[in-house]
C-alpha cells in the first residue's frame, strides 16, 4: 500500500506517536466478515447449533458489536453458495456492522436508510428490526437501485425502495422519520487497503468536496427527522473535516445533539482535538485498522430536538382496506399455500400487475420514483395468482403448505435453473427448501418440478460447502 503523500501530511500529525503503527495497518490485508441469519444466531443465540456445520466450517471469531457477524478468511467460498443465494449470508466489511447497531432500532418505528445502496446497512437494520416496522431505503443512482433492491429481496428484508434526491425526498416527507441513517458517501481513506483504486483517486481536496456535499444530504435529512428522533452519521474514512468537523457543524447549525455510543470492543471514541476540543465529540465513535481488526469507519448518533412535537401519523400502522378485482383470488391462494404470512399481505399494493406488500403505510407517495413498496408478492394475469421469488425468501419453510426438501448437490442444481424430478404427489405451486432455507418455487406436474427460480438470479459457478 503506497499512501497518497497528501493524506500522509494530513494524518500523521493527527495521530503522533501512533502513526507508524497505523501506516503498518494499512499494509496488511484487509478484514472480511459475514452476517449469518434466518439461523438461531439472529435472534442472538451464542451456540450455534442450528447453523449448519458446511457454513461453521468457515467461521472464524465473533464480530463483537454484532450478534450475528463473524470473520471469515479472504479465501472463504460463502459469497458463492446456496446459503448466500438464498439470503442466509451476507458478506460485509466488520466494521461497517456497527452501524445498524447505532441505529438501535426498535419495534413500530419508521426508520430510512437515505443513501443505501447496495444494502448491507439496510439488510442489517432489517434483521435487527425482525420486520416490526416500516423501514425504507433510498438510493440515488438508477443502477445502484436495482442492485438495492435486489440485495434487499435475497435476504427477505421488508423494506420500499425509493429512488429520489435527498432534497426531493424532503419536500414529500418532512418530519416522517423516527430514525435516518446517512451512510454518507465520502473519500473513502478507510477503504484504502480493502479498494487500492481508492487511494488512485484520493487527493488533498476530495475531503472538503465530500463535506460540502455531506452536509447538502444532512440537511434534507433533518428535514425528514421527527422532533426527538435520531440521526445516524456514518462515514468509511478518517478525515476529521468529514467526521468530527461534520458532527459539530451539526450540532451547532441545525441544533442536534449527540448521543453517547456503546463503546464496542476495539472502537475508539471520537476526538475532541480533531474539532476545536468540543467534548461532545468523545460520544461518537471511531475504527482506527491499528486498534481493531477492521477497515477504518467513524459514525455518531444525534438526537433533534423535541420541544415543539409533531402529530403522528394517523395512517401509521393501519391497514388500508382496499379491494379490487383481484383480492378475492389473492385470498384464496394465500389460504391454500401459506400456513402463516403477515397480516399486511392481505392488502398489498398492486403496480403494473404486480402486488408489493405495503411498507409505506402512512406515508405521501404520489409523484415518487419508487421501485417497489415492499417485497415482491405475486403476479396477476387474468385473476390468476403467480408467486414471485419475494414470498419465497421472507418466509420460513414452516409457512408454506407445499415443501420439497433437497439436498445441496440439488439446490445447486436448482439455482441453475434446471427441472427437477418430481417424487410426489402434489401439483401446482410448492417451494424447493436445503438446510431450513426456502430457495424459491417450482411448479410440480407429474414427474417434474417446473423450475421458477428467477431466470435474472440463475448462476453457474455455486460451490458446495458440504464435505458430506
Amino acid at each position: 500500500m503506497v499512501l497518497p503523500d497528501a493524506f500522509v501530511k494530513q494524518m500523521a500529525p493527527l495521530l503522533g506517536s501512533e502513526w507508524a503503527d497505523f501506516a503498518a495497518a494499512m499494509s496488511e490485508a484487509p478484514t472480511r466478515g459475514v452476517r449469518v441469519q434466518r439461523y438461531s444466531v439472529r435472534q442472538g443465540a451464542t451456540d450455534g447449533d442450528s447453523v449448519p456445520q458446511a457454513i461453521l466450517q468457515h467461521l472464524e471469531s465473533p464480530i463483537l458489536w454484532m450478534p450475528f457477524g463473524y470473520y471469515i478468511n479472504e479465501r472463504a467460498p460463502l459469497g458463492r453458495t446456496v446459503f448466500h443465494e438464498a439470503g442466509a449470508l451476507y458478506i460485509q466489511e466488520p466494521s461497517a456492522m456497527a452501524i445498524a447497531r447505532a441505529i438501535d432500532p426498535k419495534p413500530g418505528e419508521r426508520i430510512l436508510d437515505l443513501c443505501a445502496a447496495p444494502g448491507g446497512k439496510t439488510t442489517a437494520i432489517a434483521a435487527l428490526l425482525q420486520n416490526q416496522g416500516q423501514l425504507v431505503a433510498n438510493e440515488i443512482h438508477p443502477t445502484r437501485v436495482r442492485i438495492l433492491a435486489e440485495n434487499l429481496e435475497r435476504m427477505g428484508a421488508a423494506a420500499a425502495v425509493v429512488n429520489h434526491s435527498p432534497d426531493e425526498l424532503a419536500a414529500v416527507w418532512p418530519e416522517k422519520f423516527d430514525a435516518i441513517l446517512v451512510d454518507a458517501p465520502c473519500s473513502g481513506e478507510g477503504m484504502f487497503r480493502k479498494d487500492p483504486a481508492a487511494a488512485q483517486e484520493w487527493t488533498a481536496e476530495s475531503p472538503d468536496i465530500c463535506s460540502r456535499r455531506q452536509q447538502d444530504i444532512l440537511r434534507s435529512a433533518v428535514k425528514m427527522l421527527r422532533p426527538g428522533g435520531r440521526l445516524i452519521y456514518s462515514t468509511c474514512t478518517f478525515n476529521p473535516q468529514e467526521n468530527e468537523r461534520i458532527v459539530a457543524w451539526l450540532e451547532d447549525d441545525l441544533h442536534l445533539t449527540v448521543e453517547e455510543l456503546p463503546l464496542w470492543p476495539g472502537w475508539s471514541p471520537g476526538e475532541p482535538n480533531f474539532a476545536f476540543g468540543r467534548e461532545s465529540l468523545a460520544k461518537a465513535r471511531r475504527l482506527w485498522p491499528h486498534r481493531a481488526r477492521g477497515e477504518g469507519h467513524f459514525v455518531a448518533r444525534l438526537r433533534k430536538r423535541a420541544e415543539h412535537g409533531t402529530a403522528d401519523d394517523a395512517e401509521r400502522g393501519k391497514d388500508k382496506q382496499r379491494k379490487h378485482s383481484w383480492s378475492q383470488a389473492w385470498e384464496s391462494w394465500l389460504a391454500e399455500h401459506m400456513v402463516e404470512y403477515p397480516s399486511s399481505w392481505l392488502v398489498p399494493r398492486e403496480h403494473k400487475g404486480v402486488l408489493f406488500s405495503d411498507e409505506v403505510t402512512g406515508l405521501p407517495t404520489r409523484g415518487l420514483r419508487m421501485l417497489r413498496s415492499g417485497t415482491p408478492l405475486a403476479s396477476l394475469a387474468k385473476d390468476r395468482i403467480e408467486p414471485l421469488h419475494g414470498i419465497a425468501l421472507r418466509c420460513a419453510p414452516k409457512d408454506f403448505r407445499f415443501v420439497v426438501e433437497v439436498d445441496e448437490e440439488t439446490a445447486i442444481a436448482y439455482m441453475r435453473g434446471e427441472a427437477l424430478a418430481n417424487d410426489g404427489g402434489h401439483k401446482g405451486h410448492t417451494v424447493i427448501v436445503h438446510q431450513g432455507l426456502v430457495l424459491g418455487w417450482v411448479k410440480a406436474i407429474p414427474g417434474r418440478l417446473n423450475n421458477l427460480y428467477p431466470k435474472g438470479w440463475r448462476k453457474n459457478n455455486l460451490v458446495k460447502l458440504s464435505t458430506e
